[in-house]
Formats: structure tokens, sequence, C-alpha cells
């Protein structure tokens, strides 16, 4: 028998501040020109932050070797890929307050980032322009959110009076505050000097701001002199990165987050949130990562190739 609910709409099936939610422009953006280009159309791409080059040899010889991996692995990344992270921002960075436990990797930072914002209890800061992702998180994330416009007379990066003023106008003092900060940015691709993150360090440290900072492209920046605020900054900072950028590796989707101590009911939670979505890494790409991530001759020297054709493709484009 034919039901008597036949032909009844389905309504509101979205919470209202989902009404008109919409997905990533520029995921979307590079599909389109992905179809554009099987299609047999000539389409230079810069309209998406992929790395144009192959994975390094070693990297994907140990994938293959790996190919078997096929168990669950522990949600917040196997030790040694944790620890092989720490020792990398160690001798690249100079970060040594970190330990293997004090890392989660997941299926890109991306996914972490979000997993932090939702359990986060308080306010969100975010600069504008930034990453295009940020902000619709914290939708998804239902945070409140009070955005920083920068400006091309400060090299569009955050001062000190533009955040002390931020935090005064929205009556922050008192509040748990969360501000991401994108080191080498996306999009303008400015990086911060030791100066200006010590500048900012100080103001963070006077109200108590927690700071994500997003280095993603760290590798990248072109004269290899990345300086990253955990270093002045380092019981109020939870660094994230990945291996999408200067390890080309956007598909394999493997990030990662490093919690201080101090934050450590934090990373907690996150690695709880993440058991209840994605459980683990792909372990095959963990163990492959390894190679990665002991940073050797052959990556060091795939760096520095990237870093160098980079470079003269922006000055190319400028000129």
């Amino acid at each position: 028998m034919e039901s008597s609910q036949t032909g009844k709409q389905w309504q509101n099936l979205l919470p209202p501040h989902l009404a008109e939610y919409s997905p990533a422009t520029n995921l979307a953006q590079n599909e389109v020109i992905r179809k554009l280009i099987a299609e047999g159309q000539t389409i230079y791409h810069f309209g998406f932050g992929q790395s144009p080059f192959p994975v390094m040899k070693s990297a994907q010889k140990a994938l293959a070797e790996h190919t078997g991996v096929n168990a669950y692995l522990p949600v917040a990344g196997i030790a040694e890929l944790c620890a092989s992270i720490c020792e990398f921002h160690a001798k690249e960075d100079k970060l040594s307050h970190f330990n293997a436990d004090d890392v989660i990797v997941g299926p890109g930072s991306k996914e972490l980032i979000f997993l932090l914002m939702l359990i986060f209890n308080g306010d969100v800061i975010l600069l504008s322009p930034t990453w295009t992702t940020y902000k619709p998180q914290m939708l998804l994330a239902q945070k409140s959110t009070h955005v920083i416009s920068t400006s091309f007379e400060s090299n569009w990066k955050l001062t000190p009076e533009a955040f002390l003023q931020t935090i005064k106008e929205n009556q922050l003092e008192n509040k748990n505050k969360l501000l991401i900060l994108c080191n080498p940015d996306n999009p303008t691709g400015t990086s911060y000097t030791e100066q200006e993150l010590e500048s900012l360090s100080k103001v963070f440290r006077d109200h108590n701001m927690i700071v994500l900072s997003d280095e993603i492209y760290a590798k990248l920046r072109f004269d290899g002199q990345h300086v990253s605020i955990a270093k002045y900054y380092p019981e109020g900072t939870i660094l994230s990165s990945g291996i999408s950028k200067w390890a080309s590796a956007g598909g394999w989707r493997l990030g990662y987050n490093i919690y201080p101590k101090k934050l450590s009911a934090l990373k907690i939670a996150v690695k709880s949130a993440g058991s209840h979505t994605y459980s683990c890494a792909s372990g095959p790409i963990q163990y492959a990562s390894m190679m990665i991530f002991n940073f050797d001759e052959e990556s060091q020297n795939y760096v520095f190739h990237c870093r160098r054709i980079l470079s003269a493709v922006a000055e190319y484009c400028y000129r």
C-alpha cells in the first residue's frame, strides 16, 4: 500500500546558522579547473594552494613498502612519527619544549583545527585577509568570532596595537580567547620577523591569549628563515602544520597539532573528538611520513629546490 506520506516535503533540515552555508571556494574552483584540464584545455592554475611538485622518491618508496598496514593505529598517531615530528621542529625551529606526547596526528591539519574550534570554550579572533576555511569552521562550531583587519601599510600583519584595540572594544579581557595566526600567511605571503613575534608574544602573555599558529607554509619561506611564535610564547602556542605544502603531499592528508603542556586539557579533548570522528590517520601514510620528517639530505635538497623554483615564479609574476 502506498504510504499516506507520499509527496510530503522535508523542511528546515538545516539549523538557521547554516542556512546559507557553502563549500570551500578554493576546493570548488580546483575541481572545475581539473575538469577543464582533463577535457584538454590549457589552464595556468594559480587559484589553489597545491604544490606542483612530485612527492620525494624516498617517501613514495616507503609508502609502497607499508601498503599492508591495515590496523587501526593510535588516535594521536604512532609514537615513532610523533617523536620524529618533535625532533624535526627541535632541529629546524629550535623548539625543544615539545615531546611526542604533545602531538596529535590527523587526516590533515584542517580536521585538527576544526576539532579544536569545536571543543574550545571561548571566543575566537581571526585576521582578515586570511585562509578561506577558518571563518566557515567557526560557523560550523558556532563560535563567537572577532575579525581584525590588516592592511598593506602594516604588510598585512597583526600589530600589538590592533590586537589590544580588539580586546578592549569587544570586552574580551576576562574571557577565554584563541587567535589563529597564519605564518607565513595565506593569502598574503607575509612572514613575521623575530622582533614582531616577540612584541606580539608580550601582549598575548599579558592577556592570557591562546594562539593557534598555522605554519603549514613554514618550510617554503623563500629565504628559509622561518621563525615560529612558539619560540617566544611556548606556553600559549599550539603549533599546527603538515606535509601538504613543503612535502607536496596534499592528497596524502596528514597534518598535526603540537600542544604545550599547559594546554593539555585541549589536546586530550581533541584526541577524544578524533576518536569519535576519524579514528586515526592512514597507517601507510603515517609510516611513509616518518621518512619525510627524518629530514635527511634528500629532504633538505628537495625543500631547497621547491623554494628556489617557487621564488623564481613569484618574482616573474611580480615583474
